[in-house]
C-alpha cells in the first residue's frame, strides 16, 4: 500500500513522467512500443482492478483494451517472450459491472471490441467475476473474468 502512495507522489511531483507531448519514442518511457501501441506493463505492484485503473490514469493512460486479434497476438508475443510475465495476471480495461454478461470498455463505454476467452469463460465464477484480465494458459495469454477486488498487475495503454 505504501508503494502505491509513493508512486502517486512521484507522479504528482514530476519525478515519474505521466504525460507525453508527442509521439517521440524517447519520450514514451516508461511505455514500451508493442506493434503500433504504447503500453506500460507494471510487474512491480499487484493491485485490484480499481487501483490499477487509477494507477494508469497517473500515466495519462488507461487499462488496455485489446481492439483486434493482431493487437492480442503482438501483446501475447511480448508477454510470453519477456522473462517473468507468463506467471502473472494483468488487468484489462474491460468490465461487466454495469450489466452482468455485457462486457464493456471502461474508458468509453462501448462493447468489448475483441475477446479471446478459453473454453468455459467467461463464467462469472462465484457470481462476482466482473473484471477482465489476461493470464497465461500453456504459454498463451487469454482473457478471464475475475473478481475486481483480487490482485493482478496493470497493463496501461497510452491514450
Amino acid at each position: 500500500m505504501l508503494m502505491k502512495y509513493c508512486i502517486v507522489i512521484l507522479c504528482v511531483t514530476g519525478v515519474l513522467p505521466f504525460k507525453l507531448t508527442d509521439n517521440d519514442e524517447n519520450e514514451a518511457k516508461p511505455f514500451t512500443k508493442i506493434d503500433r501501441e504504447y503500453y506500460l506493463i507494471n510487474t512491480t505492484v499487484a493491485m485490484n482492478w480499481f487501483d490499477a485503473a487509477f494507477y494508469c490514469h497517473f500515466f495519462d493512460s488507461d487499462l488496455a483494451v485489446i481492439e483486434s486479434e493482431a493487437e492480442m497476438n503482438a501483446l501475447n508475443f511480448y508477454l510470453t517472450t519477456n522473462e517473468g510475465h507468463v506467471g502473472k495476471k494483468f488487468w484489462l480495461g474491460i468490465t461487466d459491472l454495469a450489466k452482468e454478461g455485457k462486457f464493456m470498455s471502461f474508458t468509453d463505454d462501448r462493447p468489448m471490441p475483441y475477446a479471446k476467452w478459453p473454453g468455459g469463460e467467461p463464467n462469472d465464477f462465484g457470481k462476482s467475476d466482473d473484471c477482465v484480465l489476461l493470464w497465461a494458459i500453456n504459454n498463451t495469454f487469454l482473457m478471464n473474468d475475475h473478481e475486481c477486488t483480487k490482485k493482478a498487475y496493470a497493463i496501461c495503454e497510452l491514450r
